[in-house]
Order: C-alpha cells, then sequence, then structure tokens
C-alpha cells in the first residue's frame, strides 16, 4: 500500500492499493457477458452510481481509443461483497479473485465513484509506455487495469465502513496487468 497526499490539506488522505497477482487468464468470467448492460440503450433504469462507475472510466479509455467498457451485473455483485467484507476494517487487502481488480479508500463519507476512478487515472503521470513501466517508487498499475486493451467487462462497489471511510472496489474481465504484456497491445 501507499499514501497519497494531494498537495492541498483540504483532501482527506487516499490510500490506493495495486493488485500484484496476475490470475490465470483461464479464471475469467466462465460465462462472459451473462450480466451485461449498456446504458447508452436506454435499456432499464440502472442505479446512478453504475452509470457513474462506467462513465469514469470510459472516459479515461477514451483518450487512447480504447474501445469502451461494458457494465456487468456479476462483477458489480462480487465487488460490493468484497467491499462489505471489507467494511469492519476497511482495509485494502485483495479479494484474489480471478478478476483484474482496483481497490480505494478515502476517509470521510462523501466518496464518489468518480473520486476513486480519477485517483487510479491520475496514475498516467507515472507510466512511461515506452518502457511499459512505473516511475521509480510511483504506482501505475490501476490506470494500466482501466486501459487493458483485453478488458471489456466491469463491475464495481461501494461501501461505507463501520469505522469512518469509503471503500470502493472495481472488478474487471478478462483481468489485465500481465507482466511483460503492453496494456494497449493486449488482446482477447
Amino acid at each position: 500500500m501507499a499514501a497519497f497526499s494531494p498537495s492541498s490539506s483540504s483532501f482527506p488522505t487516499t490510500i490506493l492499493c495495486l493488485l500484484l497477482f496476475f490470475p490465470p487468464r483461464s479464471l475469467s468470467n466462465p460465462s462472459p457477458g451473462s450480466g451485461l448492460v449498456s446504458f447508452t440503450g436506454g435499456k432499464g433504469n440502472y442505479p446512478m452510481m453504475a452509470r457513474e462507475f462506467l462513465t469514469a472510466h470510459n472516459k479515461v479509455r477514451s483518450t487512447v481509443a480504447e474501445r469502451p467498457f461494458q457494465w456487468d451485473r456479476q462483477l458489480a455483485r462480487v465487488a460490493k461483497r468484497w467491499s462489505e467484507v471489507r467494511r469492519a476494517d476497511c482495509a485494502l487487502k485483495h479479494s484474489r479473485g480471478p478478476f483484474g481488480e482496483n481497490m480505494f479508500w478515502g476517509s470521510g463519507w462523501t466518496w464518489r465513484a468518480a473520486d476513486a476512478v480519477t485517483e487510479w487515472a491520475s496514475e498516467k503521470d507515472f507510466y512511461d509506455a515506452a518502457t511499459n513501466s512505473c516511475a521509480v517508487g510511483r504506482m501505475c498499475g490501476h490506470f494500466t487495469q482501466i486501459i487493458w486493451n483485453s478488458t471489456v467487462r466491469i463491475g464495481c462497489g461501494r461501501t461505507e465502513c463501520y469505522g469512518g471511510g469509503v471503500i470502493i472496489t472495481c472488478n474487471y474481465d478478462p483481468p489485465g496487468n500481465y507482466v511483460g504484456e503492453f496494456p494497449l497491445n493486449a488482446t482477447a
């Protein structure tokens, strides 16, 4: 885990954690697309938070001309369940499940979906695409998971912790961040 402190002291401290477990590709969602939801076709009244997660992620992906993510309810259920498991201690401990996973913790109760995605996307400044590496002493894996070319589905969950604060988990399928692979060259 690494601590993140914005330059302005008016913001709460944020802690980001990167999934270091790289699951085998064969463990990704056994029935891809079974819970897919598109917000562009007017197919129902889905929760605003899901729309906010999807919009924020796709805004980041569009900066590198990637295809947009689709929201997957199954992934969202898994992410929400894991956030709820972490509710008592609000610890950024990864589930070690078969999906890619970004986690975010913020003190206070006002953190929104877009705030977490903005924090992860800010790692772009520390990613060197030419060498496919992070700047020394910096994290960039949250950002590379978001732009990973072969990842097509996301689902996220947000939970308020008992001791205060918010924990947000997003799952990505198929997962990304494979050692030696470049995010924009990864193919499904």
